[in-house]
């Protein structure tokens, strides 16, 4: 069997947590921030430029490797914006649902408030806002994925 989601939206939109959430024990969660931590970053977010740059490495050999699956169920975390950006990932994952998470510029700006988030997430939201624009292949996870409560580590 074959399963590839495709989590995209802005930053603070729940996109980790939806993916943790989704998967099952076995199930591939493929996340930058994740990647980076496990290669040794301290920080949850905004990872020195070596870091982010292995962890991308990371995350782009693993996108190849889930293209080439023929039996695999996977979380793809992703930001990707633009529709052309999205339709293409989504293409090459074989991607079997895209889910873009749009909570709505202001509720991420307050999200990122409430996280702490390092500097530079308020304008990464502002750019993802400027350039998104939905694509054929978008699908909502609908209402229960925003109001279905999630046992997470976080509380927003």
């Amino acid at each position: 069997m074959r399963t590839v989601v495709l989590i995209a939206g802005p930053p603070c939109a729940g996109k980790s947590t939806l993916a943790q959430a989704l998967a099952n024990p076995g199930d591939l969660v493929l996340d930058r921030d994740a990647i980076a931590q496990r290669l040794g970053s301290p920080v949850r977010w905004g990872h020195d430029e070596v870091i982010a740059q292995r962890a991308e490495q990371v995350m782009l050999d693993e996108i190849a490797r889930i293209a080439r699956a023929e039996a695999i169920t996977a979380y793809v975390v992703r930001s990707v914006p633009a529709p052309a950006q999205r339709l293409a990932l989504a293409h090459q994952l074989r991607a079997t649902a895209v889910h873009v998470l749009n909570p709505g510029a202001a509720e991420c700006m307050r999200r990122a408030h409430a996280d702490a988030r390092p500097e530079g997430t308020a304008a990464a939201i502002r750019s993802w806002y400027a350039r998104y624009r939905p694509c054929a292949v978008d699908a909502d996870p609908g209402p229960a994925a925003a109001t279905t409560p999630v046992r997470t580590s976080r509380t927003w």
